[in-house]
């Protein structure tokens, strides 16, 4: 929650955000890009959502892959164009600026062989969260990778109740920040496999609430999930 407030906040000054957000996470951040780029193969097709200021994406970029971010601020699509520039890659990094909740609008069924997003999804609630899971199941091709890292809930009872405490502490600066309120996430493998994925693996980080799930999408799966209509037009729409 606190590495969420901190990353919003410092948004509007992208060309610090990096170095704001690796003091924050004491480079945690960085690991976990570069655990997940790792996993891309080169040629592989692959979309960022929430993408920030490109740096997992230049990451996959010089793994060979061709990569697609999409992201809602233009100010950090500006500074990955910066970024892309600066790494050699200008013009190879296709930017998108929309939400997330909006994927269908931009890109048909079985797109893409990995989709990824690192500290994205925390100011969404369960049901967005379900929607935009089902959505990247669609975009994938079958056998498709979902690669998704974050803030969630600690998963035992004592570490949990110390996070509650370090929330309650938060709440009032993290308030002054935003304007509003973050939380963790709960339960992400369990949302991302009621989307329809097959749960592969996950990796948390011991000191943090961070976590990396990676899943798959079935081989045999087709893309004919159905939305429920009442909270596609809710999304859609907000």
């Amino acid at each position: 929650m606190l590495m969420y407030a901190w990353m919003k906040f410092v948004e509007v000054a992208p060309e610090r955000y990096d170095w704001a957000v690796k003091v924050m996470t004491a480079g945690r951040l960085d690991q976990i890009k570069d655990i997940i780029a790792s996993d891309i193969a080169p040629g592989e097709r692959v979309l960022d959502i929430g993408c920030g200021t490109g740096t997992l994406a230049l990451r996959c970029l010089r793994r060979g892959a061709q990569v697609t971010g999409l992201d809602s601020s233009a100010f950090m699509l500006e500074q990955s164009k910066k970024n892309a520039t600066a790494a050699g890659l200008d013009g190879q990094l296709m930017l998108i600026k929309d939400s997330v909740t909006q994927l269908k609008k931009h890109f048909e069924n079985e797109s893409f062989d990995v989709v990824m997003s690192t500290m994205a999804l925390g100011e969404f609630p369960h049901e967005y969260l379900q929607f935009i899971m089902r959505d990247c199941l669609q975009i994938l091709r079958p056998g498709g990778r979902l690669i998704i890292a974050d803030e969630v809930w600690p998963e035992r009872r004592v570490s949990r109740l110390a996070y509650q405490f370090v929330i309650a502490l938060a709440w009032v600066p993290q308030f002054l920040l935003l304007r509003r309120v973050t939380y963790p996430i709960s339960d992400l493998r369990g949302i991302i496999q009621e989307a329809g994925f097959d749960l592969h693996d996950f990796r948390t980080f011991p000191g943090t609430s961070f976590q990396i799930v990676f899943a798959e999408k079935a081989a045999s799966q087709e893309s004919r999930i159905e939305q429920p209509l009442e909270l596609v037009n809710a999304v859609r729409t907000a």
